[in-house]
């Protein structure tokens, strides 16, 4: 997976969580005891989970709302209705970069220098942006594009690729998202203003475009009611017709996606629900406070998910075939799929584990289980995330399934994988 997110780390302070530690009581509305097999039930109690908890996360804390927390699952959202490569072409077979938009440093990777100041005037609220490209990106970093314009994660995609970048923007109404597209567009066609020309698309006549003749590459800028979309577009040829074409597919692809989306107020934003399709609370969860994250600990779309993996296609065709609805991620815990039912499940899970390349040792006492370890897991491209990603140490990886649920657990080594896949099973039983 290649996910990026060059935002502050968020603090650590404690939230004041109540925690219940309930170990024998019957779940308020779920009317099944935790850690209780029922009849016919492997007895999660055997299990060997070291550390790590086996409660539900809503048993051990209670959340509280705040604004930075409401902006990360405000973002988390974004990202759901943010076009992913395989809806705008089968050609784009790789998700090269996510990231999330809340303060300038991250700004400053998607858009030009320039650019940044006009949005940070006009009050953007947070942002989303996600790039993909018809070949993988090289694991070497581009040293002079780490702290500028760098819409593939600082890499260089591959001079015979196909590549684009979308960077979809939220503003606190639609006036100011069109002034901040009108200014986007002015400041960076003055960057270059004898050589920039002005680009009319013909889908989209509304959009503002140029291209600078010789050069490969295409800006579009596009205000959408309060949304404001950024479009940069790279292919092999100087191509001023193919350039167009490809913003149009991609701009077609994007528009839908925000109609179904509607713009969230600072109220709004301030009461999203931390756990709306109750996945995180099935979730491992290591922590004992509830920490938003748009990348690290939200639920998300299958969308939302394949932003976040290398092979989109192969991904998005798994999570179609078994009826994949909803994902989650919790930081430094697991990653939970939840499929149509339990065969479409147990489908999913065979794909996955069948897919390892190297199997690790099989003595797992967890039912269900595969573990493999990852080949070369220290040779892929360095993720802004890592500290708090549920596979920031992937030597092993661990997938199991439960019922409607796929997990996957992940870690340096292979006991302690272990032990987090026998609680992350343990846990999805006692969620029931």
């Amino acid at each position: 997976m290649k996910i990026l997110d060059a935002r502050r780390p968020c603090g650590r302070t404690a939230l004041g969580a109540l925690t219940l530690l309930v170990t024998t009581a019957v779940l308020a509305g779920c009317g099944t005891v935790t850690g209780m097999p029922e009849a016919g039930e492997f007895d999660v109690r055997k299990l060997s989970v070291g550390k790590y908890p086996t409660d539900p996360l809503d048993t051990r804390m209670s959340y509280v709302h705040s604004k930075s927390f409401g902006e990360e699952l405000a973002i988390g959202r974004l990202g759901d209705s943010v076009v992913i490569g395989p809806e705008v072409d089968p050609s784009f077979t790789h998700g090269v970069m996510s990231l999330s938009l809340d303060v300038p440093l991250a700004l400053g990777l998607v858009l030009s220098m320039v650019a940044e100041p006009v949005v940070e005037r006009n009050n953007m609220m947070f942002g989303y942006s996600a790039s993909a490209s018809t070949k993988p990106l090289s694991a070497a970093r581009d040293s002079e594009s780490l702290l500028a314009f760098s819409p593939f994660g600082g890499a260089k995609p591959d001079p015979d690729a196909t590549s684009f970048n979308v960077t979809v923007l939220q503003f606190p109404d639609q006036q100011r998202a069109s002034t901040a597209a009108e200014q986007m567009e002015a400041a960076d066609f003055d960057v270059a203003s004898d050589q920039n020309q002005r680009i009319t698309l013909d889908q989209q006549p509304e959009a503002k475009a140029h291209w600078r003749p010789g050069i490969a590459t295409m800006g579009t800028t596009l205000a959408h009611g309060q949304y404001v979309i950024s479009v940069f577009v790279q292919q092999p040829k100087p191509e001023v017709a193919e350039l167009k074409k490809l913003t149009e597919k991609v701009l077609a692809a994007q528009l839908p996606l925000l109609e179904q989306t509607p713009p969230l107020s600072a109220r709004d934003t301030l009461r999203l629900d931390y756990d709306p399709q109750n996945m995180i609370r099935r979730t491992l969860h290591p922590g004992t406070y509830a920490s938003p994250n748009a990348v690290n600990e939200v639920t998300r779309t299958p969308r939302g998910f394949l932003h976040n993996v290398d092979d989109q296609p192969k991904w998005k065709l798994l999570l179609d075939n078994n009826g994949v609805d909803s994902t989650a991620t919790t930081r430094n815990g697991a990653l939970l799929i939840r499929a149509r039912d339990a065969k479409a499940a147990t489908s999913l899970w065979s794909s996955i584990a069948g897919a390892a390349a190297s199997p690790a040792d099989q003595s797992v006492d967890v039912p269900d289980t595969a573990c493999a370890e990852t080949a070369s897991p220290n040779t892929k491209p360095q993720r802004y995330d890592d500290e708090d990603a549920w596979d920031k140490s992937d030597r092993y990886v661990c997938t199991l399934h439960y019922n409607r649920y796929v997990a996957r657990v992940a870690g340096n080594q292979l006991a302690d994988v272990k032990q987090r896949a026998a609680a992350q099973y343990a846990l999805l039983a006692n969620s029931q």
